[in-house]
C-alpha cells in the first residue's frame, strides 16, 4: 500500500494493521527529510521506499530533479528495500533515466492521461498499451542500479 500522506509518526496504528494482514507500507519519502526520520522511515516501511522524480504532487511533470540521484544513493542508506522513482515520469526517456538510478520505475498519472486522451474503450486500451510499450523500451537493461553504484 503506497501511503503518500501518512506521516511516520502518526503511523503506528495503521503499521500494526497492516502487518497483521502482511501488507507492506510503502511511504512516499520527501527529499527534504531529516537523517533520524529517514532512518524511522527506513524501518518502518515494506515493499520499497518511494522517491518522487519530479518536485511536485502525483501528476505533476517537468525533468527530472537534478539530485534524484544522490537521493535515491540516501535513501539506500536508511533501508536495504527496494527503492522507486515516481511521480512526474511523463516520458520514456524520463523512465529510461529513473531506471538507472532507482530499483523501480513508477509511472501511473501518465498513463492515467494516455487513456484519457481516448474517446472509446477499445482505444483506451490500445492507447493504455501503446504507452505502456513506448515506456517500456526504454526499461530493459542487463544491469541493475545496485551493480552499478
Amino acid at each position: 500500500m503506497i501511503l503518500p500522506d501518512l506521516p511516520i509518526e502518526e503511523a503506528d496504528d495503521w503499521l500494526t494493521a497492516a502487518r497483521s494482514t502482511g501488507l507492506h507500507t510503502v511511504f512516499v519519502v520527501a527529499p527534504s527529510t531529516n537523517d533520524a526520520r529517514l532512518t524511522r522511515i527506513g524501518s518502518a516501511a515494506g515493499g520499497m521506499l518511494y522517491a518522487p522524480a519530479v518536485p511536485g504532487v502525483t501528476g505533476s511533470t517537468g525533468p527530472l530533479h537534478p539530485a534524484l540521484p544522490a537521493f535515491v544513493q540516501r535513501l539506500r542508506t536508511a533501508t536495504d528495500l527496494p527503492i522507486g522513482a515516481g511521480i512526474g515520469i511523463s516520458t520514456p526517456a524520463q523512465a529510461q533515466a529513473v531506471s538507472g538510478i532507482a530499483d523501480v520505475t513508477i509511472v501511473g498519472s501518465a498513463l492515467i492521461r494516455a487513456i484519457d486522451a481516448a474517446q472509446e474503450t477499445r482505444q483506451q486500451e490500445e492507447a493504455a498499451a501503446d504507452f505502456a510499450r513506448a515506456l517500456t523500451a526504454g526499461l530493459h537493461r542487463t544491469d541493475t542500479p545496485r551493480a552499478a553504484a
